[in-house]
């Protein structure tokens, strides 16, 4: 079973994020900011990151940064209310994997996961 870390400082929106990866066999752990977000990671291997971009300290741009340097090939997926043209080509050249914004479509969301993992939603 995959296992994905959802950085985001909202407890409303990690669990949200957390009960529809949970609905396609994905287990998540969750980290209630960027730095939590980096200690998990130096722990533990994920297969997937769900990753807010503004957050109180380390913000996502930074964390990202970080976490690229510490595993180039982990996928990262931005989920934010706060994507600028600037900062979605900023964030692309950084290597992230895919967009959604807040509040999160569903679908959007499922098909943003299913470009990195095939994935059955059961809607298919």
């Amino acid at each position: 079973m995959k296992l994905a870390l959802i950085i985001d400082d909202n407890q409303v929106d990690r669990d949200a994020v957390g009960d529809l990866l949970k609905r396609v066999q994905i287990r998540s752990e969750m980290a209630v900011d960027g730095s939590d977000g980096i200690r998990k990671i130096k722990k533990m291997h994920y297969d997937l990151i769900i990753l807010d971009l503004k957050m109180p300290g380390v913000d996502g741009e930074q964390t990202l940064r970080i976490i690229k340097k510490a595993n180039a090939s982990i996928p990262v997926l931005i989920v934010s209310g706060y994507l600028t043209k600037e900062k979605f080509s900023k964030l692309q050249n950084l290597g992230v994997k895919g967009f959604l914004t807040k509040p999160i479509n569903i679908k959007n969301f499922y098909q943003a996961v299913n470009q990195i993992y095939p994935i059955n939603t059961g809607t298919n």
